[in-house]
């Protein structure tokens, strides 16, 4: 008898278990609808009100139900259904069914699945299938291999609804509808169809075709080697635990011993002077008595006997008793009768009792060779896969200049805080034009990777394209000092300083301006978080709403210009107050952290990476600086930079691994620094 072909079940990312009513976000990650809805309702409590969006819990990307406005117990039920992540377990006998079988009223077993017609075939329709000119070349998959099952491909742009991805851009790797193609890739010079790309395809790409099978096997290399490593973390505890257990009992029994021959040895001390005394105080007793007794005889004698008895008494009474008492004067002179103890107590006993703890425990973390080498290839066969679309290789003559460089391998990782940055482009100021000495501020980078920066003294914008070549500029109305990604498609938002901020959009090379928002002036700052506008305005950071109303205002310590940013996947915004960097959510009146050092003198400027890390461009200290995520550590990242003495802004690419510093008036205007590993390989 075969042996039955084990189905694959997919499983959801969130609760690890098979797929129950898989519902797939934007970003392409799927998961069950039950548990998307208390993910959801969970980051809802624990966000701003007027939120309208939640972090994916997988890329933490900011994603939006279709209507905002219906209630946040719906949105889970508003993504689409992936069918692809139904586990064949959960289907009815009729999926398995041939379908063609089905739309005439028979009922016969699937054999085959058909990836062109998208549907099951039995033994019967397979034949006619395969003699069918326009089927004949079509894959057919056996049932058993777990074919796709009356599925498709959810091909619909997840940036703009109602339309399908139609193109492939080669310059940034991505699929694109039509819309895309002429808001965010209208500059790229390498963009096809994918149908044409998939047509001139060389198939047998053994790398790539086994690259999904790698990355699977790493990614279950560093499970295991965590989860060996979690086995060993329980059972060094509990070793430690048990070793610390046994020196303290070790010590009791030390105590209780000492403590025993102590008590034998005061008992012993005792004894001697308890038997003084008791002789002392049998002699005293008697003395006592005899004392007691002659006092009741004289006080009778002295109501009831005549003149001569009580004389005669009274002479006796006193020698007997004198005699008495000097017996008992010789017997009790030299015995004391006062015993001090005086408990001298060992200096141990003594810090013993002043101890607060009896030890602790040196946690030496590191990451092991096994998963580093497993997530860097895991890392590398990412890259190549990102920088190579599913068609590798073409066979036309622009093959070579539609991919620009070899597609085996991809772009490699840096880590920031491990590997070298270095200056590798500089741009002059006499390059820019302007009538006044350039004042590059702050910046961003648009969708198709171009660099747009503030000018403040020469009132304009200025555009630089993807290799930082000068594009052109834009007038604005007044000294722009930051500029932003608005809450709307296409829109921005700068800000101009003593005259609040401008809500502009920029579409086909048009900059036009829509309001002038004067909710508060001194505007240097801006940033986008949610909903919500982030103004730095020199004292405070206020919050605006998206209608232009001020929700909240936080005081600074100290009066300082610079800028701020914000973490969409966090939800967390930074800023400078004096010489340190605090870190705050929207949520909490409390900073989550103040970071302070004394390389870090004048900080203007903030940017973050992919990762969350903080950069800052310090005035004073001439420096980069860089902070963690959770602002446990930092670092001086670029000690001295290449020519700029004294730098404004920084601006972070989104994602290489660069960054732009820009200069107050000198004759570089801005500088490129670019990360690269030991090795010397740049990001």
């Amino acid at each position: 008898m075969a042996e039955a072909y084990p189905t694959p079940e997919y499983k959801c990312l969130l609760c690890m278990k098979p797929y129950n009513q898989p519902r797939e976000l934007p970003c392409s990650h799927s998961f069950c609808c039950p548990c998307l809805t208390t993910y959801i309702d969970k980051e809802h409590r624990t966000a701003d009100d007027d939120r309208h969006y939640f972090p994916c819990p997988v890329c933490d990307k900011p994603t939006s139900p279709s209507d905002v406005n219906t209630d946040v117990d719906t949105w889970g039920t508003s993504f689409p259904i992936n069918n692809l992540f139904i586990n064949p377990t959960t289907k009815s006998s009729d999926d398995q069914n041939c379908q063609a079988c089905r739309r005439v009223g028979e009922s016969n077993p699937a054999v085959v699945w058909c990836t062109g017609c998208t549907e099951n075939l039995c033994k019967e329709c397979r034949g006619f299938h395969d003699r069918n000119k326009m089927t004949a070349k079509h894959r057919l998959v056996p049932s058993k291999d777990g074919g796709l099952c009356d599925t498709t491909v959810n091909e619909n742009c997840p940036n703009h609804e109602g339309h399908s991805l139609e193109d492939f851009c080669l310059d940034h790797s991505s699929m694109c509808c039509c819309i895309c193609v002429a808001i965010s890739h209208k500059n790229c010079n390498h963009i096809k169809p994918i149908d044409d790309v998939i047509k001139t395809t060389f198939t047998g790409q053994p790398a790539l075709e086994t690259a999904w099978q790698i990355i699977k096997d790493e990614a279950t290399t560093m499970l295991e080697d965590d989860e060996s490593e979690m086995t060993f973390l329980n059972t060094k505890e509990k070793e430690v635990s048990v070793e610390m257990t046994r020196k303290i009992q070790q010590a009791k029994d030390k105590l209780d011993g000492l403590n025993t021959t102590f008590q034998s040895k005061l008992a012993d001390q005792c004894k001697v002077p308890r038997q003084q005394l008791s002789a002392r105080m049998e002699c005293v007793k008697k003395f006592q008595t005899n004392a007691e007794n002659s006092n009741i005889l004289m006080t009778r004698f002295d109501k009831q006997g005549t003149d001569r008895q009580r004389f005669v008494m009274r002479e006796k009474t006193k020698q007997q008793v004198s005699g008495h008492y000097r017996r008992m004067d010789q017997a009790t002179k030299r015995q004391p009768n006062t015993f001090e103890l005086k408990l001298n107590i060992g200096t141990v006993i003594d810090d013993i009792n002043k101890m607060t703890t009896i030890g602790n425990v040196d946690v030496i973390s590191n990451i092991s060779s096994t998963s580093q080498n497993a997530d860097s290839r895991i890392g590398s066969l990412l890259g190549t896969l990102m920088s190579t679309p599913s068609a590798t290789t073409f066979a036309d003559s622009t093959s070579a200049s539609d991919l620009l460089e070899s597609p085996t391998k991809g772009p490699v990782t840096v880590d920031v805080w491990t590997g070298s940055v270095s200056c590798v482009l500089s741009v002059a100021r006499r390059s820019l034009a302007g009538r006044q000495p350039t004042n590059l501020r702050g910046g961003m980078f648009t969708d198709n990777g171009e660099l747009l920066v503030t000018d403040y003294d020469n009132c304009r914008l200025v555009l630089f394209d993807d290799k930082y070549r000068y594009k052109g500029e834009y007038k604005v109305e007044g000294n722009p000092y930051d500029l932003t990604r608005g809450l709307n498609t296409d829109e921005i938002l700068v800000s101009i300083g003593d005259r609040g901020f401008l809500r502009c959009t920029l579409q086909n090379g048009q900059l036009t301006l829509i309001d002038i928002n004067l909710v508060t002036a001194d505007v240097y700052g801006i940033a986008v978080l949610g909903d919500n506008t982030l103004l730095s305005t020199g004292n405070s950071v206020k919050v605006v709403s998206s209608d232009g109303i001020m929700k909240k205002k936080i005081q600074m310590k100290s009066r300082h210009v610079g800028h701020i940013a914000a973490s969409i996947s966090t939800s967390t915004f930074y800023y400078s107050d004096g010489d340190d960097i605090v870190c705050r959510r929207l949520d909490s009146d409390e900073e989550d952290y103040r970071y302070s050092d004394p390389c870090l003198r004048d900080p203007r400027s903030i940017g973050l990476d992919r990762d969350n890390n903080v950069y800052v461009c310090a005035c004073d200290s001439t420096n980069v600086y860089i902070v963690s995520p959770d602002g446990s550590r930092g670092k001086v990242l670029v000690p001295s930079l290449s020519s700029i003495r004294r730098s404004h802004g920084i601006i972070v690419h989104p994602t290489k691994q660069e960054f732009v510093v820009t200069s107050y008036k000198e004759t570089t205007s801005l500088e490129v620094y670019r990360f690269s590993d030991n090795a010397g390989v740049a990001q």
